[in-house]
């Protein structure tokens, strides 16, 4: 590896981690494990040991309230929050075993999985790291929903202006705009927990969803009130962009280049997964600009 060249890394030693499920109401557990440089990120269903989820060759289901990943035997649900941790902690080689068919909502932020894994500290490997941008500046649009992905320049940075508006009053519209880094997520991305609208709650469980919601890992916007504190002010865009990023994990190698997105969410986002896995032409692989 060239002096100039950022190395991969992975994690000490093995991480565990459970809780249930936001949506089944069901206990899962994921164990994080050391990967071998040039791996990737795995995900392997300890009922189903053979049949592995390799990060970056699967586009995600269509849906709505979580990022849904399958197999050929198995699938798992709520991904996005771990996704989220490892590509704000820079982690490139990790092996993700799964109880379960849904991630452990935990407190409903990022934060308890970068504890946990800085907890065990990251571990330098010596191959380069390896980032993907697109060779043109891509454009998606759907109804009042947009992301544009612009090439990177000349570094090997994530940046993003991201915008929201919610048609509700307790929720203002919201931007925030900056460049990606292990000690900016940590502190200002990862905490922003998953929330949703009361008067939504008994349609999503005649749904099965939202079965293991609770004040505890939600933060619930009633019709004159938000029910639970907030860490942040403005919460709710920290936490949209928390899943964005989580999303933009599925591209198999961290994203450099810049990022406009407005109002986005996990089934519009998988557009940009979709276009890399069936378009790889158009997407530049590079160890460093």
């Amino acid at each position: 590896m060239k002096n100039n060249q950022t190395p991969q890394k992975t994690i000490n030693y093995e991480v565990f981690l459970e809780g249930v499920g936001v949506h089944s109401g069901e206990r899962s557990a994921i164990t994080l494990r050391p990967a071998q440089e040039n791996s990737g990120i795995t995900l392997l269903n300890k009922k189903f040991p053979n049949d592995l989820l390799q990060i970056g060759t699967v586009v995600p289901e269509q849906a709505m309230h979580a990022t849904v990943l399958k197999a050929k035997t198995w699938a798992v649900s709520t991904v996005e929050h771990l996704m989220a941790a490892i590509h704000g902690l820079e982690i490139d080689n990790l092996l993700v075993e799964i109880e379960g068919f849904e991630l452990p909502i935990l407190d409903g932020s990022a934060l308890p999985f970068v504890q946990a894994i800085q907890a065990t500290g990251l571990k330098i490997q010596i191959e380069p790291k390896q980032f993907v941008t697109p060779k043109q500046t891509l454009r998606f649009e759907e109804q009042k929903k947009y992301i544009e992905i612009q090439p990177a320049n000349k570094d090997n940075t994530l940046y993003f202006d991201y915008s929201v508006n919610f048609e509700h009053p307790l929720v203002r519209d919201s931007r925030m705009s900056g460049s990606l880094s292990p000690t900016y997520f940590t502190r200002e991305i990862a905490p922003a927990r998953t929330f949703g609208f009361l008067e939504q709650l008994p349609l999503l469980r005649k749904h099965g969803l939202a079965k293991g919601t609770t004040l505890g890992n939600t933060v619930v916007v009633g019709q004159e009130i938000v029910l639970n504190s907030q860490r942040f002010e403005d919460e709710f865009i920290r936490h949209k962009l928390l899943d964005l990023i989580g999303d933009l994990t599925l591209l198999g190698k961290p994203l450099a280049g810049t990022i406009i997105a407005h109002k986005t969410g996990h089934s519009f986002t998988r557009k940009i997964i979709e276009h890399s896995i069936q378009h790889p032409d158009q997407w530049e692989a590079f160890t460093s600009k």
